[in-house]
């Protein structure tokens, strides 16, 4: 118990530090701008994992195919980590059909926890589930996505994971983080417009500030991440482009099916913000059925349409909305600093 405690108390420390405001750098003489930056956007798919092994051995394989394309940034979709709530509950979660049977039969399974969370910190069954799951969930995720940075040399933008901040400790956020080279996790953003299933009624997760978005300085390319419904608000990537971010990340979990016309909905997010700030976009999508909840969507590579040779604004497009893929592009981030001296 006292060197379980040590632990936590030292992953407090470290959250803390990361939490620091201002603009986040790997390195002090990070963030000169470089003519070409290649980005990777991996489509992946989102199911409950029955163990840590098994989510971290398909997020390995899914960084060495990107790899093969040499990129400097590799994007993961929203909510990478929120299947992880399944872990140690394997046996359960296969019984469930849908999403409410698979949050009824964990508050049952873990029932003396949960309602002493409750008790303590005056919230909801879910949020309690969720402050009863966080220190694994986080663990997990957090040394997957370290060791393949550190492995593979490269900046990962790891997608989203619920996670309690230190500062909030009731509180769990939809929480987009940042791994370096050195294996160091860097929390970029947490998401502050809700989407139903993520709010009172669903999962009961916590609405971010906006303060907490801020960029991540990396050689060649300054990085601003941005969760999902929260790049339909110009606040937020104006505030990220205000810091400095030539490269504007989108990482998203699309719980619907995808057709047409969600498709053209799509393009008053990203590609709009695209289009209104004269940078660079990447939108990593997650897919998948997770609990009979379909997660579809295509991710992109998106440019000023004046940058694209046809005019489309579209440098890279998934082929598929259900499948896993790898989409890749070369970036000119001169052209933004040219851009913005008007040249």
């Amino acid at each position: 118990m006292h060197g379980r405690s040590l632990t936590l108390t030292m992953v407090v420390l470290e959250l803390a530090c990361i939490l620091l405001p201002g603009p986040l750098s790997a390195d002090p003489a990070d963030g000169a701008e470089g003519e070409e930056f290649v980005v990777a956007a991996v489509q992946t798919e989102l199911r409950l994992w029955r163990s840590r092994d098994e989510f971290a051995e398909h997020m390995s394989h899914r960084v060495v195919a990107a790899m093969k394309h040499a990129p400097d940034l590799i994007v993961f979709p929203e909510d990478i980590g929120l299947p992880l709530v399944g872990l140690g509950d394997a046996d359960l979660l296969a019984r469930a059909r849908i999403l409410e049977e698979a949050v009824g039969a964990l508050l049952q399974r873990h029932a003396d926890e949960i309602g002493a969370l409750m008790a303590e910190h005056d919230v909801s069954p879910p949020r309690a589930l969720w402050l009863a799951k966080h220190g694994l969930i986080q663990q997990v995720y957090r040394e997957t996505f370290a060791a393949l940075a550190r492995k593979h040399g490269v900046h990962i933008a790891a997608g989203s994971v619920p996670m309690v901040l230190p500062d909030r400790p009731t509180e769990v956020h939809n929480t987009a983080c940042l791994f370096d080279p050195r294996g160091r996790m860097h929390i970029v953003g947490t998401k502050v417009n809700l989407v139903p299933l993520e709010g009172a009624g669903g999962l009961d997760l916590s609405p971010g500030s906006i303060e907490d978005y801020r960029v991540f300085r990396m050689p060649g390319a300054v990085v601003g991440t941005i969760v999902c419904a929260d790049g339909w608000q110009p606040e937020i990537a104006r505030r990220l482009v205000d810091q400095g971010a030539n490269v504007l990340v989108q990482v998203s979990a699309n719980p619907e099916v995808w057709t047409e016309g969600t498709r053209d909905g799509w393009r008053d997010s990203l590609f709009t913000r695209v289009q209104e700030l004269q940078v660079y976009g990447v939108c990593a999508m997650g897919v998948g059925n997770l609990l009979n909840l379909p997660i579809q969507g295509q991710s992109a590579i998106v440019a000023p349409r004046d940058w694209t040779a046809d005019g489309s604004g579209i440098l890279a497009e998934a082929i598929s909305a259900t499948d896993e893929e790898i989409i890749v592009a070369p970036l000119d981030l001169g052209r933004v600093a040219r851009n913005a001296d008007g040249n």
